[in-house]
């Protein structure tokens, strides 16, 4: 799941990922291969990691630079030591899909010179999860409420699976918090699933946009303002609608 939900976070920003599940697919697939980037998870053993980093150095040492590691807080004092003497950039895996773009953007700039900047909206709120936050209402009919946001922008969205179908509509309004008089009329907006875009939509004038789609689990919005200002969402793993019963009573 968290191979899928980064892979798709990162599709959306713009790159294109290549997955490897152990260090031997890994240290292969780079032979084949050059990239830009890599995002390594540090479960392996150190002897895995030291080995892995030494490959790296190997076939090009200027990735070395452009590496992220996944980490656990407190585990493995040998692997943070390494961490630190590399100036590896870290993520903790609790933080994974918060933290991975913006620690992954700053490493593209000095080389690849990428012109569009596309941030990562962090969830601040959602209704199947904790206290909701003032003024956002409750709901009982199988509906999800969200609330992101994005410097000072803000979008809400409102997941409505239809009962007996697999069919979701999902409704959501882009705000600017320190102009609420904002508009965001003819911003493109991107629905993006496992193989890639879904649909596409432009906002209306107060930010509002609309989508109905066939069931997928993982998906995410690519909101663009400008050539050089865009924002993805990931959206938590969706559930299937359930079928309702029939009965006497």
């Amino acid at each position: 799941m968290a191979r899928d939900e980064m892979r798709i976070l990162l599709g959306s920003a713009g790159c294109e990922c290549t997955v490897a599940s152990n260090l031997q697919q890994g240290l292969a697939t780079m032979d084949q291969r050059k990239f830009d980037a890599i995002v390594l998870d540090s479960q392996p053993s150190s002897p895995q990691f030291t080995e892995m980093i030494s490959r790296i150095t190997e076939s090009d040492p200027n990735l070395l630079k452009r590496l992220v590691l996944v980490t656990e807080e407190g585990k493995d004092s040998e692997i943070k030591d390494l961490a630190e003497r590399h100036s590896l950039p870290r993520v903790q895996r609790k933080f994974l899909l918060q933290q991975l773009w913006g620690s992954l953007e700053p490493l593209f700039r000095p080389d690849a010179g990428l012109q569009n900047v596309t941030h990562a909206a962090r969830l601040i709120s959602d209704s199947l999860r904790g206290p909701l936050l003032a003024g956002v209402r409750a709901s009982h009919d199988g509906s999800r409420k969200l609330l992101y946001a994005s410097g000072n922008l803000t979008v809400g969205l409102l997941l409505e699976p239809e009962a007996d179908s697999s069919r979701i509509a999902l409704t959501g309004q882009i705000l600017d918090s320190t102009k609420p008089d904002r508009r965001f009329e003819g911003v493109p907006v991107t629905l993006q699933g496992w193989k890639g875009p879904v649909a596409r939509a432009t906002a209306g004038e107060f930010g509002e946009f609309r989508f109905d789609f066939n069931f997928e689990s993982i998906i995410s919005l690519l909101i663009r303002f400008a050539e050089t200002h865009s924002i993805t969402i990931l959206l938590p793993a969706l559930e299937r609608a359930r079928r309702r019963t029939g009965g006497s009573f």
